[in-house]
């Protein structure tokens, strides 16, 4: 059971006395320069038609911060070349794109993949991706505009795809105790369809159904090793959570995560351990003489059949089958019913199972037709071998009701029985007990995430009342309660928020002296805090004359581009915003 804790404000944060913002019609220097290649914008095909979907290739940010460098960023082109901005170099009339490196591309057609991503795992580390199923690992030296070095791949990988689409959400570097290994935590998001998901438990659990959930997100967490110069893969574990993520990253040192997402959500698989509930020897080698029978089976020289039971309600997403040459798996729900190696070896191929109003029968083709079966899965008592089908049957309607948990199927329940599913909560996944430890719920809408200091998990933005609160997730290494510390406030960011229906974009510089809205198309919204610095416009109080040195203010641009809005990023000084031919720098704040 997950330990509940509150996201508690910091009161010296918030400001009962803010009045509103004061519009300003002050110009703001705008710099518009072409980029060398047109920036890559995939979008959805006719197959990938799900919220899930829209969410994932709609709000990609083509721009991507460095929080080892404030004085860069980058963006990947359309030919998968990734090109380092000089941001300084932005005001002037000879703007710095340099490509660094050039992602393989491994398939002709890009459809159907996903947008490529790349995230800055450590201040010369990188992983990326080019949406269609590949991750590198890269060398990228120290990452400033006066370094010329171009990136190098030092490991690629197919643990995460199996060609099929992901996206990089956060990674993160850790060296161990003794210095003598790292650690890289990558985390890639998928959507995927229901029937395609590797899962070691039933995705039922957590209410999945091709009706209600056909396309759900997963979230996998891998790990590499780098031992003696060279890179290898470590463990995979995969999260299913069929309602959508809005935030994942690993929190310092790499042995946890931070998750904001609505329940039902957990752990389906993991590499080095089975997340079922295994079988018990004591439940295998049960009296003879008992009444109660797991399964059935019989024989003819070509094959072996097998019987099993559970509710009529049953469906295959409730059950993870797994039939190899030498063995039989059977996992309803999160329990294991059948594991065990099976006395003679059949062929993978030829051998079939179905589900009927709740029976599961296996047609297992034998390799060796002229062996005969003395039983189906060794150290297995549970078992009885039938002459036929009619003989199974009796078997069991004996069985029925015996060990079995109660199931329940959801047209049993009456709306007082449904649970509320559009609350979000910000949970703390445990990667070492599988376990989520902590959980709090949202009272507010997440409003966006931004980049934090080197080695900390990106900070998230909340409603709360009408303004928009930064929370920090934990690192681990605290001695003290895991939880979020409420780091700074964004004056009504969040009333103002609901009211931009057309926004694509939120952004906020690590000081957060303002926040930009950006619309799909042509419109910017600014923002600024109290606390940050006036353009020269000295206000008074007209009541009292009062002089008023800084005040918080609203800036409106309209940026001269018909092209749709890519990428934004915000700076102390500046906010950049890509489209697919033109790169936007605007001058906020002066140094």
């Amino acid at each position: 059971m997950e330990q509940l804790f509150e996201l508690r404000p910091r009161k010296d944060l918030l400001d009962p006395t803010f009045e509103g913002y004061k519009l300003s019609l002050d110009s703001l220097p705008v710099y518009k320069h072409e980029v060398p290649v047109a920036v890559e914008h995939l979008k959805p095909n006719e197959e990938q038609f799900s919220f899930q979907h829209v969410k994932t290739f709609g709000l990609h940010n083509h721009l991507i911060d460095d929080p080892w460098s404030d004085e860069v960023a980058f963006f990947i082109s359309k030919d998968l070349q990734i090109f380092k901005i000089n941001l300084h170099s932005l005001v002037s009339q000879s703007p710095e794109f340099k490509s660094v490196w050039q992602l393989p591309r491994h398939l002709e057609s890009r459809d159907g993949l996903f947008n490529a991503s790349l995230s800055f795992a450590g201040p010369e580390l990188a992983v990326v991706t080019d949406g269609g199923g590949v991750l590198h690992i890269v060398d990228t030296g120290v990452r400033t505009p006066a370094n010329s070095h171009l990136w190098q791949a030092k490991f690629s990988s197919e643990d995460l795809g199996n060609s099929e689409p992901f996206k990089i959400t956060h990674s993160m570097l850790n060296t161990t105790e003794s210095n003598q290994s790292e650690t890289l935590s990558v985390l890639a998001l998928k959507v995927e369809s229901i029937d395609k998901v590797e899962s070691q438990i039933a995705l039922s659990v957590f209410g999945c159904s091709e009706k209600e959930t056909p396309f759900i997100n997963c979230l996998e967490w891998v790990q590499y090793e780098h031992v003696d110069g060279h890179w290898s893969f470590k463990q995979l574990k995969r999260l299913a959570i069929p309602h959508g993520l809005d935030y994942a990253s690993i929190l310092s040192p790499g042995k946890a995560l931070c998750l904001i997402a609505r329940e039902p959500l957990g752990i389906i698989f993991d590499s080095k351990k089975n997340v079922a509930a295994p079988l018990e020897n004591n439940e295998r080698m049960q009296d003879e003489t008992e009444t109660k029978v797991a399964y059935t089976w019989t024989e003819s020289p070509e094959e072996v059949t097998v019987w099993m039971t559970f509710d009529k309600h049953t469906s295959k997403h409730d059950l993870v089958v797994k039939i190899e040459s030498q063995t039989l798996k059977v996992v309803y729900k999160q329990q294991t019913y059948l594991d065990g190696e099976l006395a003679h070896p059949i062929s993978v191929g030829s051998s079939t199972w179905t589900l009927l109003d709740g029976k599961l029968e296996f047609i297992l083709s034998k390799v060796d037709k002229s062996l005969s079966w003395n039983h189906l899965i060794q150290s297995d008592l549970r078992g009885r071998k039938v002459l036929d089908a009619e003989t199974a049957a009796d078997y069991e309607s004996q069985a029925e009701g015996g060990g079995r948990p109660p199931v329940f199927s959801s047209e049993q329940l009456e709306e007082c029985d449904d649970m509320p599913m559009d609350e979000s909560c910000v949970f703390r996944f445990d990667g070492e007990t599988n376990k989520f430890t902590h959980k709090a719920i949202l009272s507010g809408q997440l409003l966006f995430f931004t980049q934090s200091a080197p080695g900390l998990a990106p900070a998230f933005c909340l409603r709360h009342d009408v303004d928009g609160l930064i929370w920090q997730p934990m690192g681990d290494e605290l001695e003290q309660s895991w939880g979020c510390l409420h780091t700074a406030a964004l004056q009504a960011l969040g009333y103002i928020q609901a009211s931009k229906e057309q926004r694509k974009f939120t952004v906020a510089p690590p000081n957060m002296t303002y926040a930009a809205l950006c619309d799909a198309f042509s419109h910017v919204y600014i923002y600024r805090q109290s606390n940050c610095t006036s353009t020269g416009v000295e206000m008074v109080h007209r009541p009292t004359g009062r002089r008023v040195g800084n005040i918080a203010r609203q800036q409106v641009l309209n940026i001269d581009s018909s092209e749709e809005c890519l990428g934004a990023l915000a700076t102390n000084s500046f906010l950049l915003l890509l489209t697919s031919s033109s790169l936007f720098s605007i001058r906020v704040n002066s140094d």
